[in-house]
């Protein structure tokens, strides 16, 4: 019982620890954040820091880390199947996720340092989508569905992106939702083959 609490109470530290940075990245650049700035913020003692980070470098690796690791999960999760003719059991699956703390992410993504996070998001995506196995007869081919998922990869982040700004109305469900649809039409040339 004891080791639960503690687990328990080593998870809300380092929650604590990730929001109060992300909340200083809103008010300062990434550089000028230090320790002290987010120790005060998120009201604990420095021991407490650094029972779970090292540097203040290392909370950023670990929310994107973290973030990066739950989409490659669930991708990896739909290998099997083709991810391009129905998108929705995985955009399910990222609306949940994201659904679950929904505060932290929109904080997240109105951050400087967001851009590259989404650009490594995109690259995840797009390498997963170009691993889809149908044969391309001719160069051409290969080419317009490079282009396909280029472009279809870049409009999901940005989709995703302006839903947390606050540009779009839907709920994160009608989101995946629609996206699922585009996606199957403008694949649609490929799955006829």
């Amino acid at each position: 019982m004891r080791e639960k609490a503690e687990y328990r109470s080593a998870i809300r530290s380092r929650n604590m620890i990730r929001r109060a940075l992300v909340e200083l990245m809103l008010e300062k650049e990434y550089q000028k954040i230090t320790i002290k700035d987010i120790v005060e913020r998120a009201d604990i003692s420095r021991g407490t820091f650094y029972a779970h980070y090292s540097d203040v470098h290392a909370v950023i690796e670990q929310i994107e880390n973290e973030i990066m690791e739950k989409m490659i999960e669930f991708l990896d999760e739909f290998k099997h199947t083709d991810l391009i003719q129905n998108m929705m059991p995985f955009l399910a699956k990222v609306s949940h996720f994201l659904g679950q703390d929904i505060e932290f992410y929109r904080m997240l993504i109105a951050v400087d340092a967001a851009s590259t996070f989404m650009t490594k998001m995109k690259a995840i995506l797009i390498e997963s989508l170009l691993s889809y196995e149908r044969k391309m007869n001719t160069v051409q081919e290969r080419e317009a569905f490079n282009l396909h998922v280029n472009f279809f990869a870049s409009g999901l982040v940005a989709m995703y992106e302006d839903w947390f700004k606050g540009k779009l109305n839907s709920s994160l469900d009608d989101l995946a939702a629609a996206v699922s649809r585009i996606m199957v039409q403008g694949f649609q040339p490929f799955l006829l083959k």
